[in-house]
């Protein structure tokens, strides 16, 4: 395939992106996570300040962790027909809102660098907790949590009761997910690491799975 038929394809561009992203949106999350520089099991408020290069390595790779899925999620969406389509659909619209909402706010970890590193402790957490204004939690912090995770385990619900996966990857998805949450709340490694190799797992298979697919069993879905 000539770079000017992959580019000129819209067949061709759209699956392999899709495909792609479910690849690479959980192995950013995975990255993300085994660069952050808090040290699990205790609770370190320095962390990010004392670590500015690991931290803003670990934030980026979350950030396109939640970006990169977007596209994916939107060829997941397309190849769902008939059975299943408006779960897809709605469960599509809020899942693309929640991961753009989500990835916005891995920013405040480069807040959090300079606060720590310019104002005493007491100070510095006093600020970070003023500026949790309630419009950002209602409006930007609940949509990406609630929409982000739930979104995407709807969204594999859709596509396995679709017949185009396993009822395996709805589940995985789940396992992922949860597994990843409470490894990241109670700080501890093996569970925060092991989500996403779970989430890797699961959507990357349908990643590659999308990648292998004709491009006409992928337009047929139109």
């Amino acid at each position: 395939m000539t770079v000017h038929r992959f580019f000129t394809n819209p067949d061709t561009f759209r699956r392999t992106a899709a495909g792609v992203s479910l690849i690479l949106a959980p192995l950013c999350l995975l990255l993300g996570m085994a660069v952050d520089p808090t040290e699990w099991g205790a609770e370190d408020v320095l962390a990010y300040a004392n670590n500015p290069a690991a931290t803003g390595v670990s934030a980026t790779l979350l950030h396109y962790a939640w970006v990169l899925w977007v596209p994916g999620v939107i060829g997941l969406v397309h190849l769902v027909r008939r059975k299943g389509v408006v779960l897809a659909n709605v469960a599509g619209a809020v899942t693309v809102l929640g991961l753009i909402n989500f990835s916005s706010l891995m920013i405040s970890d480069f807040f959090d660098i300079v606060m720590f590193q310019r104002f005493p402790v007491a100070e510095a957490q006093e600020i970070m907790g003023a500026a949790m204004h309630p419009a950002m939690i209602v409006g930007w912090q609940m949509p990406g949590m609630i929409g982000s995770f739930l979104g995407l385990i709807l969204v594999a619900v859709a596509y396995a009761r679709s017949g185009r996966a396993g009822w395996w990857f709805p589940a995985g998805v789940l396992v992922g997910m949860l597994v990843w949450l409470f490894g990241a709340r109670s700080w501890n490694l093996v569970l925060g690491l092991a989500g996403p190799v779970i989430l890797l797992l699961a959507f990357g298979a349908v990643g590659v799975a999308i990648l292998r697919m004709d491009d006409r069993e992928w337009s047929s879905a139109r």
